[in-house]
């Protein structure tokens, strides 16, 4: 028997699909008080305050350092 999990957005309320979702994760300054963390529909997801964080690694070479 399988099983399926259902993502629900914690936002609004409906049924997240499974490419569509987002986790957004808030941590205080404070260590102490931990973190939280949310499911989000790709809607709500978009009209969340915040900015854009730069991901993490290192850059891809450029297309001509390689030619």
């Amino acid at each position: 028997m399988a099983r399926k999990t259902i993502l629900v957005c914690d936002n609004c309320g409906k049924e997240v699909d499974e490419a569509q979702g987002a986790v957004m994760r808030l941590s205080w300054s404070d260590a102490r008080r931990g973190a939280k963390e949310a499911d989000l529909c790709g809607e709500c997801a978009g009209s969340m305050p915040g900015r854009q964080v730069a991901r993490r690694g290192r850059r891809p070479k450029s297309a001509s350092a390689t030619e």
